[in-house]
This record gives C-alpha cells, structure tokens and sequence, in this order.
C-alpha cells in the first residue's frame, strides 16, 4: 500500500571520434538551421522546467510531516546518494584523469606522435565526462577548497596566458592563475576545432591567433603541469567524500603531500556529513531536510543549482546576451555535450546511480516519490528527459550556432 506525503502546498505543487562528442553529435546540421533561434530559447525553457519540478519535490519533502517510516527511506536514500552517485562518480573523474595524466606525463617534442595527441584528447574527454556529471553535487567539498573554480573556470583567458609565454616559453607563475588552469587550458592546448592539434604543431609552434610566438614544447610542457594539479585535485575530491581507505591510500597520500584539506570544518568526510545531517552535532546539516535541500534545491552546489547554471548562464550567456566569449569548451567542441551531461547528474542523483534513468536504485528520490507522490516524480523525470533532448537538439557545434545567430566569430572576443 502506497503512503503519500502530506504538505500544505499540495495544490500548487500539482500545477571516441572528434568528429562527433556524444548523442548531440550528429553530423553537422543544415546551414538554415543554425539561425533558427528556437533550438536555443526550447532549451533554456527546458531547464527552467525542471528547475520548478525539482523546487517543488523538496519542497513536498520539506513541507511534509514524515512518518518515521519516511524519515528512515530517506536517510537510505541520501546513503544511496553518496555511496552509488558521488563516491563512484568522483573515483571514475579520478580514474579517468589518471589516464589523462599518464598519456601526456614523458611526452617530448622528440617522441610526440599524431596517436599519443588523439589519445590524450579521447583521455581529456573521458575526464571530462565525469567531471561534467558531478555538478549536481559541487555542494562540499568542490565549493569549501575552490576545487570547482581552480580546475573548471571559464571563459579561458588566453591573453593572461599568452602573457606568460615569454620568449616562447611559459612562466611558473601561471600555475597559480584559475583563469589559465584546468579543464579548459588543457582543453586549450590539446584540441582546435573540434579536433585534436597536429602533433606537428608540438614540435615547432603554435598557429593560433595570437599564440605563432609560442613554442608547441612550451605548451606541453605546461599542460603536463596543469594535469598535474588537476589530478591532485581530482583525487582530493574523491578522498574528502569517501574518506581514506586501504584501496585508495595512495592517492590519499598525493593529496597530503600537496596540502590539501579532505574534511569539515569538524573533521568529517563529506559522505558521513551528508549521511548524519540532522543526526549528529558534527553535521552542518542541522536537519534531514537540510541534507535534502543541499542535494535538490539549494542557490548553491545542489540539482537545482546546475539546472540553472545550463540554462541562464552556460546557454543564456551566449544565446541571449551576444557573450560569444562566454561559450564552454568551445576548442573540442564539446559544449553541448558538457550541458546534458550536467542535467545527467541531476539524473544520476535522482535515480541513485552512475547510470541515470537505468539505475533504478530501490533507494532513491525516484523510488520515494514512486511510492509517496508519484505524479511528482513523474514530472521530475520527465523534465530531466526533456532538458537533456532539448539542449541536444540544439545545432552542433555549439560554437558555431552561436556565431551565426550573433554574426561574429569566437575569436573576435
């Protein structure tokens, strides 16, 4: 027999190829199409849609006088959160760093082949997919250390990086600058057009507008040390959730030897910050619905959060506002990629798993409201389906539908 919550609000609330990134990567579209402004404007509708579905499911949960049968499903449910869609999620963006670390780490200008280049951008790609999908929760530790900021800042600044490359070679101080580190700085270097760079240019220099002074040895020399810190800072991501355990002790170890903080406050890992929210005087959660907003709903690091993100910022900037500057990994091509792969996280969250809608966790947000408020759930699912098809309808590649409905290029900002 199914129990259903009771809330105030109740009424309202019921009102690898480098040619192609991922599902939204099919060949290039007819030219008309990218000036047809309804791609973009249905995208963004779409995200605010499921921001308003994802608002009124905390709020059903917060407005609710639980039973304790409720309380204790939705304690498992946040366990499941951690357990089965942060911890793996955040050792996967680890895992798959590694690669990108160790397909760059002893390149030379002397060794560097076309396949070691591809191999390093189908790398960067995996990593970046993880990455991409743990936005739904940058709640924690990615906001409490400025991970989120130091690995992931964007636009690029490439005339702060252009400036460090003196005499064609790059200075230390660069590494201490977020606008020219992770992500997208390797991004930067690795990829032109939605392809990787000639191996070529490696070995001589750069043809980038702007960049012909700059030494391509210059440039990987720099990438391997940006790498460097991004994987130190993806390990410190899994450690600070997951805690220090036998099988990651070695990672654990690079990231204090780097200096870098892995708990609250209090001293808790994340994972047991969240699971004890409204349990324990060391949680800064004070309540379970506290724990449930910071997952949800919340302005900051929640669903919520990276629902609005996508769409009045990584689309809206340049789509309605003309910031062509503003668009996201627009040298591999991969913007509209990184947007759906934020809203499956938001997916990955709700039905408890590293492998959205078909995760079918029998604890999680999904499984609740299926059993307790199941038109609400429903309208969550179907809001998280029709973002990620919305924002994949949109002209591929993102960069170049943006040019045209502005009538000017990416390299004019």
């Amino acid at each position: 027999m199914k129990k259903y919550l009771f809330f105030a609000f109740a009424l309202a609330a019921g009102a690898m190829t480098f040619t192609s990134c991922s599902d939204d990567d099919d060949d290039e579209k007819e030219d008309s199409v990218y000036s047809d402004k309804t791609y973009g404007q249905e995208a963004i509708q779409s995200c605010i849609n499921l921001e308003d579905q994802l608002t009124a499911a905390n709020q059903a949960i917060a407005g609710a006088s639980l039973t304790d049968d409720q309380e204790e499903t939705l304690y498992k449910v946040i366990d499941g959160v951690v357990d089965n869609v942060i911890i793996p999620t955040y050792t996967k963006l680890a895992d798959y760093t590694e690669v990108l670390y160790s397909s760059l780490n002893g390149l030379t200008t002397s060794s560097i082949t076309q396949n070691d280049v591809d191999d390093a951008c189908e790398a960067f790609l995996n990593a970046r997919e993880w990455w991409e999908k743990s936005e739904a929760f940058l709640g924690g530790a990615a906001s409490d250390f400025d991970i989120d900021p130091t690995i992931d800042s964007w636009p690029l600044n490439r005339s702060l990086l252009l400036s460090y490359f003196k005499d064609g070679e790059f200075s230390e101080e660069a590494l201490e600058d977020a606008s020219i580190l992770g992500f997208h700085a390797l991004e930067f270097i690795l990829f032109r057009n939605g392809s990787p760079r000639k191996y070529t240019e490696f070995q001589g220099y750069d043809t980038y507008k702007n960049f012909t002074t700059v030494k391509g040895s210059a440039e990987l020399a720099y990438a391997q040390q940006v790498c460097e810190l991004l994987l130190q800072r993806t390990y410190q991501l899994q450690i600070a959730w997951e805690g220090v355990t036998s099988s990651n002790s070695s990672r654990a170890a690079i990231v204090d030897a780097a200096g870098l903080k892995i708990t609250t406050e209090k001293g808790l890992t994340y994972g047991d910050n969240l699971k004890t929210a409204g349990k324990s005087s060391m949680s800064t959660f004070s309540t379970l619905q506290a724990g449930i907003a910071q997952i949800l709903s919340l302005d900051e690091g929640s669903c919520w959060a990276i629902c609005d993100e996508v769409g009045s910022a990584k689309i809206a900037n340049p789509f309605s506002k003309a910031d062509i500057s503003y668009v996201e990994s627009p040298y591999s091509y991969n913007s509209i990629t990184d947007f759906q792969n934020n809203i499956r996280s938001i997916e990955d969250v709700w039905y408890g798993g590293t492998n959205g809608s078909k995760s079918g966790a029998s604890n999680s947000f999904h499984k609740f409201f299926e059993d307790n408020q199941s038109k609400l759930g429903d309208n969550v699912e179907d809001a998280i389906s029709e973002a990620i098809d919305k924002i994949g309808d949109m002209p591929y590649p993102f960069v170049k539908y943006i040019s045209t409905i502005w009538n000017k290029t990416f390299e004019d900002e």
